[in-house]
């Protein structure tokens, strides 16, 4: 199996073009032309047929892409992890989280695995859960927290941690301070604060205005941290974690009784991810995490 080849394959089916994928593998345009030949000559099937929009799979084409990827990313992870053992006795160990349980949970476990692994190089990605998952697809980074997005990948091993409910907060100078239910109406020209609309949270809030079929003028965020500080001027409210505010002395919230704001946070690896010694350590944190 010529990895090369299969490379050089995947690059021209995502670009569609030669001349792009030449300029982007760093080759000449001829030479990534003699590798589809020759990997079509190997296997005995056309892999690509051309037309004005530039080369597109056929059948075969198709099932040998499925494959060559999930090639190509275990090679990477491969290449990564003899890399990183060849540099020492340091090796890596790449995190993602998305923004809830990064601030709740990441700081704590990042210095405790510091503490047993000094020489480990550790990383933290703080993206969107769909992010994280499809970096964790790609082999990208090697595990990650996330808030659940209703939706579960394959090829990741999903393992439930606690549960966080969203509830909706607002500064002790709010009007809304002291009362334990809400009216619709009460909503009504308020200002929502809300994680970007990719996160999950984010969806959540646009969905939840789209039932109540509320109109409020909504403020996106890429920061939790902002979205708090901004409540405690008192001008507008958010949905937002209750793990993240209900130690906030300035900040009050109501909680709404509905399962659907009961969310779990999971951690997330690859199912064919290489156990190494510090990744095995953090998993046995996290689920020191989870039952405690």
């Amino acid at each position: 199996m010529n990895i090369q080849k299969l490379n050089v394959f995947i690059s021209l089916v995502e670009t569609r073009k030669m001349t792009d994928t030449a300029k982007l593998l760093g080759l000449s345009t001829p030479t990534v032309s003699f590798h589809i030949k020759s990997l079509e000559e190997d296997y005995g099937i056309k892999l690509f047929r051309t037309n004005a929009g530039g080369y597109r799979l056929t059948d075969a084409g198709e099932m040998l892409y499925h494959y060559a990827k999930q090639l190509s990313q275990t090679n990477q992870a491969l290449e990564k992890s003899v890399a990183d053992y060849k540099n020492g006795e340091k090796g890596a160990l790449k995190l993602g989280a998305s923004g809830v349980p990064a601030q709740l949970f990441m700081p704590e476990l990042i210095h405790q695995l510091a503490e047993s692994y000094p020489k480990v190089k550790v990383s933290l990605d703080v993206k969107t859960a769909p992010d994280i998952e499809r970096r964790l697809l790609l082999q990208e980074l090697d595990c990650g927290l996330i808030m659940e997005t209703g939706n579960k990948e394959q090829d990741l091993i999903y393992e439930p941690v606690t549960s966080d409910k969203i509830v909706l907060a607002f500064s002790k100078e709010h009007s809304f301070n002291g009362k334990n239910i809400l009216e619709e109406n009460d909503l009504y020209n308020q200002t929502l604060l809300v994680h970007r609309l990719s996160s999950s949270t984010g969806r959540f809030s646009q969905s939840w205005l789209q039932e109540k079929k509320l109109r409020m003028e909504m403020i996106q965020l890429d920061s939790v941290s902002t979205i708090i500080k901004m409540l405690s001027y008192g001008k507008a409210v958010a949905l937002i974690s209750k793990r993240l505010i209900e130690n906030e002395t300035h900040l009050s919230y109501i909680e709404f009784q509905n399962q659907d704001l009961e969310r779990q946070i999971h951690f997330v690896y690859h199912c064919n991810l290489w156990m190494s010694g510090p990744f095995q350590y953090f998993k046995e944190l996290v689920t020191n995490l989870r039952e405690s």
